[in-house]
């Protein structure tokens, strides 16, 4: 069983609605020396573990950037909006990387890497009896897009246990995290993915058990993609986006005051009990080691899982030399 073609198409008009959107946006143009330096950016389905990349936007004056900011759900529409022409830089899985290399539709490059672990888990309602992944047969599993980084990993963890992703389960996009929550806390799906603050809000509410535990898996779940021909174009310009997103990750690790404004900038009704709860999580698993630069190991890793999904076959996934450039 497939996501059904109504989904599809709400998600397809989204998604043009979002490029239409994004097209006024200013182009990346060379900027005389001492005036920020200005992207336009493309993220795919943000939660906490975006704060590094947010606090760049919020506060670009102290990092010498102007962000001009665009977040959608789904890593599928995200990825399509960039292979329109929309965005200077796609903030997403990388499996997005893997794709559009496999498809040839953007020649692009990875230039970094924010979330390290794969930070989805699979979570089925309390109320219901799925206790694993081998459950999930003839149920309906809420992600939060078709083409997403949620829709390969739940491909990748009902094919561990002999199940057919396309004919045994069935996948509903339900888009936002907030969305996911709420599908499950309304019984409108009985299993699903979450990732932080939601998961802990699930878990202790006794919302959902997890049933999955992918949070801390090694996975390169949101890495920085641009064109090959603007790297090449304009390579300081990126470096210092590099430099300045390292910054942003070592301040948020070592001045709670600064990650605390960022926290409570994205999330204003969130306790600050929580919210530094979150940020020594963020920092012990989501983050590590807050270099944002892309391992071998990550790499490999990543290919491994993304070839497990059974998306693409590992000849079809090029060598990291060939996709990654680490600026720093």
């Amino acid at each position: 069983m497939t996501i059904g073609r109504n989904i599809m198409h709400f998600r397809k008009l989204l998604a043009l609605a979002a490029a239409a959107a994004f097209s006024v946006w200013p182009a990346m143009n060379a900027r005389a020396q001492g005036t920020p330096h200005s992207f336009a950016v493309l993220e795919a389905t943000p939660a906490f573990h975006s704060l590094p990349m947010l606090a760049l936007k919020e506060f670009g004056s102290e990092f010498n950037l102007k962000l001009d900011y665009m977040q959608l759900q789904g890593g599928g529409e995200t990825g399509a909006v960039f292979a329109g022409g929309h965005g200077d830089v796609l903030m997403a899985g990388i499996d997005k990387a893997f794709g559009f290399r496999h498809a040839g539709l953007v020649d692009a490059k990875i230039i970094g890497v924010i979330l390290t672990s794969a930070n989805w888990s699979m979570v089925a309602t309390t109320k219901s009896q799925i206790k694993s992944p081998a459950d999930l047969k003839g149920k309906t599993i809420g992600i939060s897009g078709p083409g997403s980084s949620s829709d390969m990993l739940v491909r990748w963890a009902v094919r561990k246990v002999g199940l057919d992703p396309d004919r045994d389960i069935q996948m509903v996009a339900l888009g936002s995290v907030a969305n996911l929550f709420a599908g499950l806390e309304n019984d409108r799906v009985p299993a699903g993915v979450l990732v932080q603050p939601f998961l802990n809000r699930a878990t202790t509410s006794n919302v959902v058990r997890v049933i999955d535990d992918w949070e801390a898996m090694s996975y390169p779940n949101s890495v920085l993609m641009v064109r090959t021909k603007d790297l090449q174009a304009q390579r300081a310009k990126f470096t210092h986006l590099m430099t300045a997103l390292k910054s942003a990750l070592g301040k948020m690790r070592d001045d709670r005051q600064f990650a605390m404004r960022v926290a409570k900038k994205v999330y204003p009704n969130i306790a600050d009990a929580e919210l530094n709860s979150q940020l020594d999580h963020a920092i012990k698993v989501l983050w590590k080691p807050m270099d944002g630069m892309m391992t071998k190991e990550l790499y490999e890793n990543a290919r491994g899982i993304f070839v497990g999904s059974g998306r693409l076959k590992a000849a079809d996934i090029p060598p990291m030399e060939e996709l990654v450039v680490n600026l720093l």
